[in-house]
């Protein structure tokens, strides 16, 4: 009896490698080559799915706030950077809130390679409405960054 491949050196069942056809090497590295040109064109063109990685966001400073017509709202003044604003800047402007204080927060979005004219020079405000959870009675607002208190300005009238 026979224990083993017929022929020495050989097994039974080989049989001939299967190679992958190039079309599929050719179709991942396509694949591969694409996914790769979003990715750079959402972080040097801020746009498309990968804007996200694009962006830059560095902070603004709160230097004053006035009162509205809505006593949930008010308005804040933001010290704008030295370069000023792009157009497609975003400015974000958040609160945190509790009974003494109303913490302000400013934020400044813009494009990593993004070079264009800004629309405001250094030393200018930019006003920018902020909605409160309550009213803001005798609470003090002041900037998270440095908790100094902001000064209330009344040239709009509402002091």
């Amino acid at each position: 009896m026979v224990n083993g491949p017929l022929i020495p050196g050989l097994r039974e069942f080989d049989g001939p490698k299967r190679q992958i056809p190039r079309v599929v090497w050719w179709a991942v590295v396509l694949v591969v080559a694409s996914g790769l040109a979003i990715v750079l064109a959402g972080v040097f063109a801020s746009s498309g799915p990968m804007r996200g990685l694009g962006l830059v966001s560095e902070g603004l400073q709160p230097v004053a706030y006035r009162p509205t017509t809505s006593e949930q709202a008010l308005q804040v003044a933001l010290a704008l950077p030295p370069e000023g604003l792009c157009r497609q800047d975003t400015v974000d402007v958040s609160t945190t809130e509790d009974e003494s204080f109303v913490r302000v927060t400013a934020t400044r979005t813009s494009a990593r390679s993004g070079a264009c004219a800004a629309t405001g020079s250094s030393g200018d405000r930019m006003w920018v409405d902020v909605q409160l959870a309550a009213p803001l009675g005798e609470r003090r607002v002041v900037a998270s960054t440095d908790s100094e208190a902001l000064p209330r300005d009344t040239s709009a009238g509402l002091g």
